[in-house]
């Protein structure tokens, strides 16, 4: 077989260049552009012989993980029975996704450099249609500000901040550490001010969470991580004058949340995580089997040792398609040995990503590696494991870091 042709490598890359935008708003071209990229890449492996590529940090843990849920989601264990198998064995794009980028779609500076930029234009277009919508009620779409105050920037519903969070550290860490330190500091106060005004609560905890690591990363930028830091809390409670409805949802309803935890939708869906866990230990439900089988009365459990007082832990009522976090959605949809096997995955992708970060350290590959982080911290709320808008980010900026960590001079 020849090598992969320099037409079908351009096609990858430009497919890899569109997935920050396609990934905001277009489905089916995403699944294009992915098949297209890791079809390149599996060419390329056949090609050169190189399946030794699919034994590297970046990509083994993810495919061990990803054969042990196909083999929880067969048909007949499967509480999804054949569609859960189908939709396991299509998740293989995306762990595959990580390899091809990093291995040989972005191998080169200029495939990299197109990207990166296109990072910058769909952060752009979040943080704008945000600010949009905050000054004159509408984004550019026409949509409105959510029921319950939240902005939503060119969405219909409130999920701009999952993918802003994702992006922005890639596209705003090499600015800071470029521009002069007031142009800086200005440029991080908007960034922070723009995540509090959108209102949701965990893509802000998240931003606190990435400042941190930057402070950690780049001696540089440390005063500035920290003292916006410093700045969030204050700015976070003067919401009450300048936007109630963001106060109400990051203050009040964030306070009742916390204090009620256990009982909360979060927390019941958590322990309702556990119950199925319980049941199931060694191979879970099977692919989205929380969607499949949370309703089921044999996991209807209350744990009044952690503080549950709903009685069978809320019964059917406080189901819903994913449990809300990667880690519990591993361990339903394939029991313990699936949690370990993505956790195993999670690691090796950040220890690939901040591989001699703290050696040489980059503005750069410090933004991608904060993405990854952010999206892998094992408290955090959550859309699926396997969604477009927050984990399709995530397997791309993987496949970055791996492009970066392999680069001359890293």
């Amino acid at each position: 077989m020849p090598p992969l042709p320099r037409r079908a490598l351009r096609a990858a890359q430009i497919a890899a260049a569109l997935l920050p935008l396609l990934l905001l708003h277009a489905r089916a071209l995403t699944e294009v552009a992915v098949a297209i990229i890791d079809l390149a890449f599996l060419w390329q492996l056949a090609a050169t012989r190189s399946w030794r590529w699919l034994l590297a940090p970046e990509a083994l843990p993810g495919l061990l993980f990803w054969g042990w849920q196909l083999l929880c989601s067969l048909p007949g264990h499967a509480a999804g029975g054949m569609p859960a198998f189908v939709q396991a064995l299509a998740s293989l794009r995306w762990f595959l996704l990580v390899p091809a980028l990093g291995r040989v779609v972005l191998a080169e500076t200029a495939a990299r450099a197109w990207i990166t930029r296109m990072l910058a234009l769909a952060v752009l277009y979040l943080g704008a249609n945000v600010w949009l919508q905050q000054l004159t009620g509408f984004d550019m779409w026409g949509f409105r500000r959510w029921s319950d105050g939240s902005l939503t920037g060119p969405f219909y519903e409130p999920r701009a901040s999952a993918p802003l969070v994702r992006m922005l550290f890639v596209v705003l860490l090499p600015v800071l550490a470029r521009v002069r330190l007031l142009a800086a500091a200005a440029l991080l106060l908007l960034t922070v001010v723009t995540m509090v005004l959108i209102g949701q609560r965990m893509p802000l905890l998240l931003l606190l969470l990435g400042l941190a690591a930057t402070a950690l990363l780049l001696r540089r930028l440390r005063p500035l991580a920290l003292a916006a830091l410093v700045l969030v809390p204050p700015l976070v409670l003067a919401t009450v004058v300048f936007s109630p409805q963001a106060h109400h949802r990051l203050v009040t309803l964030f306070s009742q949340t916390m204090e009620h935890f256990p009982d909360s939708p979060y927390g019941s869906l958590y322990l309702r995580s556990l119950a199925m866990a319980q049941n199931h230990p060694l191979l879970g439900w099977g692919f989205d089997g929380f969607r499949h089988a949370c309703a089921e009365p044999a996991n209807f459990r209350a744990f009044p040792a952690l503080g549950q007082h709903l009685a069978a832990g809320g019964g059917a009522a406080i189901c819903n398609i994913h449990p809300h976090n990667i880690y519990l959605e591993a361990l339903t949809n394939a029991g313990l040995p699936g949690l370990v096997l993505f956790a195993a995955a999670a690691l090796a992708w950040l220890l690939v990503a901040g591989r001699g970060l703290l050696r040489q350290p980059d503005a750069l590959r410090a933004g991608v590696f904060v993405a990854c982080l952010v999206h892998l911290w094992p408290i955090a709320s959550s859309s699926s494991a396997f969604d477009l808008y927050s984990s399709g980010i995530f397997f791309m900026m993987a496949g970055i870091a791996t492009a970066l960590a392999r680069a001359p001079g890293a």
